[in-house]
């Protein structure tokens, strides 16, 4: 590559596990380039788009640098790639995003010390290695507080909440995994997320502000643009620069944010790749997010993102999926995209679509969402 940058006919290899992978074989076979494509299911929507694809589990390491060789880069979906995964495609070929950011945001410790060397607001939170630590530590940390393992992908690791100074005697056997944190939670009224892309010369790009609604944690609605206070807006923006400036790293990634009545900040995660949200912009701004991390990872100049119009993006799950099927033909505003079910026994609690709806007003187009019914919570749609 010339000067790091991938010209029209070079090939890209994708790794992914999640609905973005399709998109990013869309983007970039738009944008000129053949696409390669690796995971375990060969009738997966992203290997059926791919111009080559190779069958293989990612621990199947003679699989993985046969691809890596066969790219000039390979680029990823999923916060969950193992370092192991990552370290055989770098010593194969180019990996713009890099490996260093993805670990360190699986650790936990690691992530908040960096938070601390951003100097955010992060929850307090103790190390806990035995049972004694959570007692020792659960005064300063308060009630309720949540015990969660250091590595966020630990096959047994299990987070719980503990309300009361009985709960801790249940998490005895938590101990046996390796180390914890106990994090104390933080009351906030709303929560927005920023989609960065840094490009491969560290120039960076910001999208809007979106705003997140939840229903038991899980995302329901996203949407913008949002009525913020230009003072929480130029602190996350901050944030999210200091973040750029402090990784090596070339692409999407995604800052959460939490706010509370006061108007504090505190940065609820990083997603050292694409985050839930970030769909929005397939039609809400000038450019996708997905089109611009191929501009990054390709080494081309990022596109300035304008908000085209106001957008809310609507996940629905299985159960849901046939109420949505009923607004097909009735909401001409509405956009429709239903993933593709590898199986038939799907659970119907998991998310099976979005929908993105646009108009003159958010507060409108939430009324238009409402009135269906389909997100009322305890409704449960079939």
């Amino acid at each position: 590559m010339d000067n790091h940058v991938l010209y029209p006919g070079g090939t890209i290899g994708v790794i992914g596990d999640s609905t973005d992978g399709p998109m990013i074989v869309s983007a970039a076979r738009q944008a000129g380039f053949k696409v390669g494509a690796f995971g375990p299911d060969e009738t997966s929507e992203m290997l059926q788009l791919a111009d080559f694809k190779i069958v293989g589990d990612l621990s199947d390491h003679a699989r993985l640098t046969d691809f890596a060789e066969r790219c000039d880069l390979v680029t990823y979906d999923s916060q969950h790639l193992s370092p192991d995964v990552l370290s055989v495609i770098q010593e194969s070929t180019a990996l713009p995003q890099g490996s260093d950011f993805q670990t360190m945001m699986q650790d936990r410790l690691l992530e908040r010390a960096f938070y601390e060397q951003l100097n955010v607001n992060i929850p307090p939170y103790a190390t806990i290695v035995s049972l004694d630590d959570v007692y020792q530590s659960i005064n300063s940390i308060g009630y309720p507080s949540i015990l969660k393992p250091i590595q966020k992908d630990l096959v047994h690791g299990e987070e719980m909440t503990i309300r009361t100074q009985t709960d801790i005697a249940q998490a005895a056997g938590l101990m046996d995994w390796g180390t914890y944190i106990l994090e104390s939670t933080v009351d906030y009224s709303r929560e927005f997320t920023v989609t960065v892309v840094r490009g491969a010369t560290g120039e960076t790009s910001l999208f809007p502000a979106v705003e997140i609604k939840r229903q038991n944690g899980q995302m329901t609605w996203a949407y913008l643009p949002v009525a913020i206070d230009p003072a929480v807006q130029t602190e996350m923006d901050r944030i999210c620069n200091e973040i750029v400036a402090n990784v090596k790293y070339v692409g999407v990634f995604e800052v959460d944010f939490m706010i509370n009545d006061n108007g504090s900040i505190y940065v609820k995660q990083i997603v050292p790749t694409f985050g839930e949200a970030g769909r929005i912009f397939d039609r809400a701004t000038t450019v996708s997010q997905f089109e611009q991390h191929i501009r990054a990872i390709a080494g081309m100049p990022l596109s300035d993102v304008q908000i085209l119009k106001p957008t809310v993006m609507a996940a629905f799950t299985q159960n849901q999926a046939n109420a949505i099927r009923t607004q097909w033909t009735l909401k001409p505003n509405w956009h429709f995209s239903f993933y593709r079910q590898g199986h038939q026994d799907v659970d119907k609690q998991k998310l099976a679509g979005h929908i993105l709806v646009q108009g003159d007003d958010v507060n409108k187009l939430m009324e238009q969402l409402e009135d269906t019914e389909i997100w009322t919570p305890g409704s449960e749609v079939e």
